[in-house]
C-alpha cells in the first residue's frame, strides 16, 4: 500500500502476532501448568463433541443445545442478541464480519448454513466443514455470478458469506467484496465479536491456523464469542451494489462501534507481500553480513599471526646485530621475509638509510620535525570504533616518538 496513513490503518486492524506485548507472556507461563492439564481434558471432551456433531442427526432438536453446552465447558461459550428472520423463504444470504477461524463453526453450528468462500481468499477449503460453495475469482464477473446463482437455486439453506474475505483483529470492518450483493436477494448481517478473559494473548492472527487458535483456547480459561443478528437488508431502487454493499457495511460496523475502512482485501494482500518481502531482504542482508564475518576475522587472524611472527624475526635479528635499529631490520624483513637475508643485507650495508625507512613506514624527516596530527578523521558512531581509533593512534604516536629518537641519536 502506497501511502502511510494507509499503511498505518492496516497495521491497526490487523494482526500478525499471537502476544501483543512481552507483558503478557509472564501471567501465561506462572498459568502454562494448569493451563496444560486443562487444555488437556477439555481435548478429550472437545473430541466427543465432534463426534456428536457427526453422529446425531441435523433432525435432532437437542444438537445445538448440547454442543454449545459442551462448547462452554471447553471455554468456548456463545453468546447470541437477536433471532435471525427465517420466515421468508427467499432470504438465503447472511453476512458476517470475520475475525477468527471459528467463525464459520460457530454459525454453521446456530444455523444450517452452507459456506461461500470467494477465492482467492485467506479461508480455504481444508480447513473449513465440507457444505461448501467455491466461488471462482479466475473468472469473468459475469460468469461467477452467473454460477453462483445458478447454484443458489438449489440451496435450501442460507448461504454464509465473509465478504472481508480476510481476519482482522475486530477493530474495524474492510470493504467488502460485491458478490453477495449482486445475487439481488434479502441479507442478514451478523456480526462476531469474540473475548478473551485474563489474558491479554490474540484469540487469532492474520496467518494462524484453526487447530493452533483451538489449542490456545483450550488452554486459556474462557474466550467469549457474541453473536449478534442486525434487522434484513434490502437493496434499495436507486442503489447501486457497490452502495448497497458499502450500506450494509457501514450499518454492521456501526453496531459493533466500529470504524468501516475503504480498504480491500486485496490492500491487505499487497501490504502482507510488502512485509515478507522487507522481511526475506533483511534476512538475506543477516546471512550475507554472517558469511561475511568468517573472512573477516580469519584476515584479523592472519595479520595478528603475521605481526607476531615478524616481530619473533626482529628479535632474532636484534639477538645477532643488537647495534642495529628496529626499524631498519623491519623494513628489511618485510621486503625479504628470512632473518638470514636480512642479517646478509645489514652486514654487507645493503639496506636502506634510516631516512628511507621512516619514508617507508608512512614518516618523513619534514613530517617528524614539523609534528605528525594524530587527530582522528571523523567520530566513531560506536564505542568499539572509537576505542579502536584511540589505540591505533595512541600506537602510532608511540612508533613517532620512538623514530624520533633513533633518528636524533644515530641508533
Amino acid at each position: 500500500m502506497p501511502s502511510n496513513e494507509s499503511e498505518s490503518a492496516v497495521k491497526h486492524i490487523m494482526t500478525f502476532e499471537r502476544f501483543s506485548s512481552y507483558g503478557s507472556i509472564a501471567p501465561l507461563l506462572l498459568y502454562l501448568p494448569i493451563g496444560l492439564a486443562l487444555g488437556l481434558v477439555r481435548c478429550f471432551i472437545f473430541l466427543h463433541a465432534c463426534l456428536l456433531f457427526f453422529l446425531l442427526p441435523e433432525s435432532f432438536f437437542l444438537k445445538r443445545g448440547i454442543l454449545r453446552v459442551m462448547l462452554t465447558v471447553i471455554g468456548l461459550p456463545i453468546a447470541t442478541q437477536g433471532k435471525p428472520r427465517f420466515d421468508d423463504k427467499s432470504q438465503k444470504i447472511f453476512i458476517s464480519n470475520h475475525i477468527t477461524n471459528f467463525d464459520p463453526f460457530i454459525l454453521m453450528l446456530l444455523h444450517p448454513n452452507i459456506l461461500a468462500v470467494e477465492f482467492p481468499s485467506h479461508m480455504h477449503p481444508k480447513n473449513m466443514p465440507s457444505k461448501i460453495i467455491e466461488i471462482a475469482a479466475d473468472k469473468d464477473r459475469k460468469d461467477t455470478l452467473k454460477d453462483l446463482k445458478e447454484k443458489l437455486k438449489h440451496c435450501t439453506e442460507p448461504v454464509l458469506f465473509f465478504p472481508e474475505r480476510a481476519k482482522t483483529n475486530g477493530t474495524g470492518c474492510l470493504k467488502f467484496s460485491i458478490l453477495p450483493f449482486e445475487v439481488d436477494l434479502p441479507i442478514q448481517p451478523v456480526t462476531i465479536q469474540a473475548r478473551r478473559f485474563l489474558f491479554d494473548i490474540n484469540i487469532s492472527t492474520f496467518t494462524s491456523s484453526a487447530l493452533e487458535d483451538l489449542l490456545w483456547c483450550l488452554i486459556l480459561p474462557f474466550t467469549l464469542f457474541n453473536i449478534k443478528y442486525l434487522p434484513v437488508t434490502e437493496k434499495k431502487k436507486d442503489e447501486s451494489h457497490e452502495e448497497f454493499a458499502s450500506r450494509v457495511q457501514g450499518n454492521m460496523a456501526k453496531s459493533l462501534n466500529l470504524q468501516a475502512y475503504s480498504y480491500s482485501y486485496t490492500d491487505i494482500s499487497q501490504y502482507v507481500k510488502e512485509r515478507d518481502r522487507v522481511k526475506a531482504n533483511i534476512k538475506e542482508m543477516a546471512a550475507m553480513e554472517k558469511e561475511m564475518e568468517g573472512p573477516l576475522q580469519k584476515n584479523q587472524k592472519a595479520e595478528s599471526s603475521i605481526s607476531s611472527e615478524l616481530h619473533r624475526m626482529v628479535l632474532q635479528v636484534k639477538d645477532v646485530l643488537p647495534d642495529t635499529p628496529a626499524a631498519l631490520i623491519e623494513c628489511d624483513l618485510r621486503k625479504t621475509g628470512d632473518v638470514d637475508t636480512t642479517i646478509t643485507n645489514i652486514l654487507e650495508k645493503r639496506v636502506a638509510p634510516l631516512s628511507e625507512a621512516a619514508e617507508s613506514s608512512g614518516l618523513s624527516l619534514r613530517s617528524l620535525s614539523e609534528g605528525e596530527s594524530f587527530k582522528a578523521h571523523k567520530f566513531e558512531t560506536s564505542a568499539k570504533a572509537r576505542q579502536l581509533s584511540f589505540a591505533e593512534r595512541k600506537q602510532a604516536m608511540l612508533e613517532t616518538a620512538r623514530l624520533k629518537y633513533r633518528i636524533k641519536h644515530g641508533l
